[in-house]
């Protein structure tokens, strides 16, 4: 089941980003949407959750874009 929560917007716009140019902007936008919502109130266990998978997916999304996992090599 899918919870439209108020940062699921800009994680799904970073996880579907497809112009290199704007990948690391989008990554920062969705760090930032979810951090915000952690400092307000009303957050059930099953959006923090969401947030920690969420804020998983991004990090490695940011890892992977650093270090490819193959590199032309000649």
């Amino acid at each position: 089941m899918v919870y439209n929560y108020d940062w699921s917007s800009s994680y799904a716009g970073a996880v579907l980003e497809g112009d290199q140019q704007g990948f690391g902007k989008r990554i920062l936008e969705a760090e930032v949407a979810i951090l915000r919502r952690t400092r307000e109130p009303g957050l059930a266990r099953r959006e923090w959750q969401a947030m920690q998978i969420a804020m998983d997916i991004l990090r490695d999304m940011r890892v992977r874009r650093h270090n490819p996992p193959y590199e032309r090599r000649y």
